[in-house]
């Protein structure tokens, strides 16, 4: 049976030196698996929620733009990050599949363009597979050994 979890992940940090990041660890006890329907175009295994102040960007002589970055485990999150927006605002991220782990998980917000920002949490959701033989999670083995 699938469940849901989530880790809350205080950061309470301003974003002010170039390149500057930020990195706080959750972990997972059981397997990530899809959070999304069969019929789904993009898969994607749980999202983020970041409640940041005073976002911006900033672009390159081409006219690209230069967003934040959000990474879990290392891994660039591949959709547009962070929104560019005054004030205290909430965002929403999907993460795709295979970019959580079992264990422990690392969520990395690295400061790109030239504003000052802070950002206050993140909150990471997600669902797993309860790992079979764990007598903890699994109420069928610990009925069957007792």
């Amino acid at each position: 049976m699938l469940q849901a979890d989530f880790a809350w992940l205080n950061f309470d940090t301003e974003f002010t030196r170039p390149n500057q990041e930020a990195t706080r660890s959750f972990v997972i006890d059981d397997e990530p698996t899809s959070a999304s329907r069969r019929t789904a175009n993009t898969r994607a295994e749980g999202f983020l929620l970041i409640q940041a102040q005073d976002v911006g960007n900033s672009s390159t002589e081409e006219g690209d733009a230069i967003t934040h970055r959000l990474l879990i485990n290392g891994r660039h999150l591949p959709s547009f990050d962070m929104v560019d927006r005054e004030g205290w605002n909430l965002w929403m991220d999907r993460i795709p599949e295979d970019f959580l782990v079992r264990g422990t998980n690392r969520l990395t917000i690295r400061r790109r363009a030239v504003d000052r920002f802070r950002v206050a949490n993140v909150m990471v959701q997600w669902r797993e597979r309860p790992v079979t033989g764990n007598p903890s999670i699994d109420p069928v083995l610990t009925q069957a050994e007792s």
